[in-house]
């Protein structure tokens, strides 16, 4: 399994040697089986964590109880939120998606070290700032455009996204299960399993057991249109 060193975290990026020595001092390490919570939607936000190996998905639940993916954080990426005060709680959700380590630190360390901080908070505005063009893509991807749209988005993101990673041109991994997908987008699994049938039969895409091999991206892209 894939891991990242701290030092190559973003958040820490920018940070002397003597200060990532500091930081180290306040960071504990943890191991999530998948499918284990590391918080839920109400808890007194206790910890701040950073994915050193795994996926950790970030949601909601509405009160139908469907699911609804926010985030999926991945190496070096953070839960970090609101340091101004040291009582917090959790807005959303986070369980492993797979096996997984993470650093934490407690909620009075990381408020501590936000406040002492001007590398640290400059990067925190950065992340909030990349956090809210999320949400309101989000937002606008759930109530402005149909399933099929959102699932063919969906695809076309995470192939351009492992591209700028591994090279990978027609062919993408995928480590999330039909219902995973369907909490992306906020549908529901039965719906993404018939929308990925048709994309099948239009000869859009081919699906494997562990994959999803894009056969025309051309047309894909102007179902967006």
């Amino acid at each position: 399994m894939k891991s990242i060193a701290l030092k190559d975290i973003g958040f820490f990026q920018g940070l002397s040697p003597a200060e990532l020595s500091a930081v180290k001092t306040c960071l504990h390490e943890k191991s999530f089986e998948k499918g284990e919570s590391l918080f839920y939607e109400g808890d007194a936000c206790e910890r701040v964590f950073f994915v050193q190996s795994g996926k950790v998905k970030i949601f909601r639940t509405a009160s139908s109880g469907r699911e609804q993916i926010l985030e999926v954080l991945d190496l070096g990426d953070t839960c970090a939120c609101n340091p101004g005060v040291e009582t917090w709680s959790c807005m959303s959700s986070a369980i492993a998606m797979t096996d997984c380590r993470v650093w934490f630190f407690s909620r009075r360390d990381y408020t501590r070290l936000v406040k002492t901080n001007s590398q640290i908070t400059q990067t925190l505005n950065r992340l909030f700032a990349k956090r809210l063009c999320h949400f309101s893509s989000l937002i606008e991807e759930v109530s402005l455009n149909g399933v099929k749209k959102r699932l063919v988005k969906f695809i076309l993101d995470m192939q351009n996204d492992q591209a700028s990673h591994n090279g990978s041109k027609g062919t993408i991994t995928i480590d999330f299960t039909r219902e995973e997908i369907a909490q992306r987008i906020g549908s529901a699994r039965e719906t993404v399993a018939r929308y990925l049938h048709q994309l099948k039969r239009s000869k859009l895409i081919e699906i494997n057991p562990h994959d999803i091999i894009i056969l025309n991206k051309d047309g894909l892209e102007k179902m967006l249109l």
